[in-house]
Parts: structure tokens; sequence; C-alpha cells
């Protein structure tokens, strides 16, 4: 019977993940906008980088502050609900983490949109809120801390994301939860992968404009 709980976590984590909120906001408040690729800017650059992934940081730039919180909000919903469900009504802490699991998988590849998707910061942070809400800061200022000393905002955020492994173990064991974690450094590593190498290409040809590269004054 725990097996068929814990699968039925997994599928429905994975289709309500699947929902793309920054695909639903867009069309309701501005439907001509396309959210593919859109152009972030790179710090000290004058190039921008075309992110490879669709997500509330993708309506933010196009949209605003408001719109791209509100598509994060309601991805943390989307994801938090399910694992809430399973962890406090169901009282089957394993199937929550299946839950968790299912959620952020859909998030990043959701089945309805091609599996084209987000990076997974929002559905994580719906889960752990639920499943452990003081992952949520160590997060945020672990990569906080780790983008002052690395400068690089891609591995900042993945580093930030890594700490989850160490984080959990401590405060929960077991090998769900730390299963959880790996899966979601690994789910985050293949997302930001294209726009890390993206960005590093734009970076090392601005270095090779720079006066100082060029021989310049």
């Amino acid at each position: 019977m725990s097996i068929l709980i814990d699968l039925a976590a997994l599928l429905s984590g994975y289709l309500l993940g699947s929902i793309s909120f920054a695909r639903i906001v867009t069309a309701v408040v501005s439907p001509d906008t396309d959210l593919r690729g859109v152009a972030a800017p790179v710090e000290g650059s004058e190039e921008k980088l075309h992110m490879s992934s669709i997500s509330a940081t993708s309506v933010r730039l196009k949209l605003g502050a408001r719109y791209g919180c509100l598509t994060s909000f309601l991805d943390m919903v989307k994801v938090g609900l399910p694992v809430a469900f399973f962890e406090f009504v169901l009282s089957a802490q394993p199937a929550a983490y299946f839950a968790a699991i299912g959620g952020l998988l859909g998030h990043n590849w959701p089945i309805f949109y091609g599996f084209q998707g987000g990076y997974g910061h929002s559905a994580m942070y719906g889960a752990l809120f639920v499943l452990n809400w003081m992952a949520v800061p160590l997060n945020f200022f672990g990569t906080a801390l780790l983008y002052g000393v690395l400068r690089q905002v891609q591995l900042a955020l993945f580093g930030g994301v890594v700490l989850l492994v160490p984080w959990l173990w401590y405060s929960e064991g077991g090998i769900l939860p730390v299963g959880y974690a790996v899966i979601a450094s690994g789910a985050y590593l293949i997302k930001i992968l294209p726009d890390f190498f993206s960005q590093r290409a734009i970076e090392k040809e601005s270095a090779a404009g720079s006066p100082e590269e060029a021989g310049g004054p």
C-alpha cells in the first residue's frame, strides 16, 4: 500500500509541477509576449544572456518584478500543496518527499509544454517550506555568500542548492531527504549548464575585446 501511495505522490507531484505559471501569467497579462530565450544582462558586459529555460525570472525580465514574484509564488504553491497533503493529511513523510521530487521534475521538465520548464528554485522552496523551512534561508544566504566570493551567478546558485545535501542529512537524516537534495542538485545543474557556458563565452568575448587584452592604453 505504501508503494502505491509513494507512486501516487510522485505522479501527482509531477503533473501539478508541470503546470507552467510563467506561461499562464504571461498569457493573461501580456498574450503577445514570448518567453523563449529571454535576454538577461551579464555583469561587466554589454552583451545579454539568452536564457535557456522559461521561469519566474523570465516573467520578471519581461513583465516586471510584480508578475515575476506572483509567478514564483504560484510555482511554490503548486509544489507545496501536494507535499503538504501527503505530509500532514496522510502523515506519510516518505510520500511527501516523493511528491517534492515529482514537483521539481515536473517544473523543470513539464509534460504539458514539451519538457521545456524552469530552473527549479521556486519548486524547491515550495517543498522545503513544508518539509524543512530552515533550508530556505540556508539556501538564500549560502547563495549570496558564494556569489560574493565567486562573482558567478550560476555557480553561486548551484552551490546554494548543493548546501541542501549536508543540511538535510544533518537535520533530517535518512535516505529520502538526502536523496531529494541530491536529485535537486543534479536537476538544477542540468538546467543551468547551458546558461553557464553561454555566460562564460560572453565574458571571454568581452575580456578579449577590452583595452587591456587588446594591448590598448
